[in-house]
């Protein structure tokens, strides 16, 4: 594995008047850092989506967390992909509005 990435839980409570209120819980994890292939670049830019890293870790390691920061800029989960008997997983970012540092 070549570098840190933090998986970003959010939890959510309520305040004193009721009101949800975001709650982020960050966990290291050592990725592999690599770029999106064309093709899947292409596919995604088709439906809207703007990827531009993908990272690979032991899939123990990844627990449907929706915002990564890498290198400190946070990115959106757009997918992920377990391949069939393996303990890998690929996750794929994508730079989005709404996902501030």
């Amino acid at each position: 594995m070549d570098g840190v990435a933090k998986l970003i839980k959010e939890t959510y409570e309520q305040d004193a008047i009721g009101q949800p209120v975001p709650t982020e819980t960050e966990t290291e994890i050592y990725v592999e850092i690599l770029s999106v292939a064309r093709s899947e670049w292409a596919a995604a830019s088709r439906d809207g989506l703007n990827p531009v890293i993908m990272l690979r870790t032991q899939r123990i390691n990844y627990s449907g967390e929706r915002i990564v920061t890498l290198d400190g800029v946070r990115y959106g989960v757009y997918r992920t992909y377990a391949p069939p008997d393996s303990d890998i997983i690929e996750i794929y970012l994508e730079e989005k509005a709404g996902v501030t540092g």
